[in-house]
């Protein structure tokens, strides 16, 4: 299960600042690693759900997501915690007005982080059911993130192999797999006797991974690259523009926003949710719209579910 750290002296002194209770040692951690755990159980039967391998990759990769998402907004609470005592600590006596009210807005601007991970687990929990299609706003991050992994992989498997070459053993080779190590070298997969050995895939072969399988990794490597390159080239030839049921989302790389557009005035519920997102509304452009970059395309994305009818 991919977890990451929690800062535990952080989380000491935050709660310090707003209570005369002991800290519970470890608990900031032990509350990040159990929720952490509870997306691990959704991923495992997210992906025996999914019809294809890409969509569990992307399952995986929103997860880890999520994670570490989740690792980073529950940091900067904490650390945010650590600027301003409560004045139940401090005393109504020369309380720093001015440092808590910059406290709280730092603490609302950090609300978009935990909206994030909330939008990662969202995501995740629906995974089976989407397809992994290019006009995705975050199809990018996924690819990008695919293709750093494939790639380290085919630098595994040629370094696996060329150890074994000069050592004719993977003994204190390291990075391998469990699962996969303890495939190759599992014997009676193959004939026994004669040059084979005893049959291990290893043994077989006689290098820890064939020829076919880098060749493999390398053409799927190749595929992933041609995906992004166009990918990339698309969004950079044409601004981002999605006609959708009942409004339009938009990139307008001029004014720097992202946009949703209404062919009239949403209803109350709608415009709650905007604004809950962060949305404002704009007569000169005709827009609802907040600041073009990854937080304002996330909460893009969350508006979208709603007015699609996938929350």
């Amino acid at each position: 299960m991919a977890t990451y750290t929690i800062n535990e002296n952080t989380a000491r002194l935050s709660h310090e600042m707003r209570s005369w209770n002991d800290y519970d040692k470890g608990s900031a951690t032990r509350e990040y690693e159990s929720q952490v755990a509870q997306a691990a159980a959704i991923l495992e039967q997210v992906k025996a759900k999914c019809f294809t391998e890409e969509q569990k990759e992307r399952a995986e990769y929103l997860f880890d997501r999520y994670a570490k998402t989740l690792a980073e907004a529950t940091n900067k609470e904490n650390e945010i915690g650590t600027r301003c005592p409560s004045v139940m600590i401090c005393g109504a006596g020369n309380f720093p007005v001015r440092k808590k009210e910059k406290q709280i807005k730092a603490f609302e601007a950090n609300r978009e982080n935990w909206r994030k991970a909330e939008h990662y687990l969202d995501q995740l929990k629906r995974a089976h059911t989407l397809a992994v299609k290019d006009s995705d706003p975050e199809v990018l991050d996924f690819l990008r993130a695919k293709l750093a992994g494939l790639e380290a992989g085919h630098e595994l498997m040629i370094s696996a192999n060329a150890y074994y070459r000069k050592h004719k053993t993977l003994d204190g080779f390291e990075g391998i797999p469990e699962k996969t190590l303890a495939w190759i070298t599992k014997p009676g997969v193959y004939m026994a006797g004669g040059r084979n050995g005893d049959g291990s895939p290893l043994a077989f072969h006689g290098k820890p991974f064939p020829t076919y399988e880098l060749t493999s990794s390398k053409a799927t490597i190749k595929r992933v690259q041609a995906r992004i390159a166009k990918i990339e080239a698309a969004k950079a030839a044409a601004p981002v523009e999605d006609e959708r049921d009942g409004y339009t989302y938009k990139e307008d790389q001029e004014s720097m926003r992202v946009q949703l557009i209404f062919p009239g005035k949403p209803d109350d519920e709608t415009r709650d949710v905007l604004k809950h997102n962060g949305f404002h509304w704009s007569p000169r452009n005709g827009a609802w719209q907040r600041q073009l970059n990854d937080a304002g395309k996330y909460a893009a994305h969350r508006v979208m579910e709603f007015l699609d009818g996938n929350e």
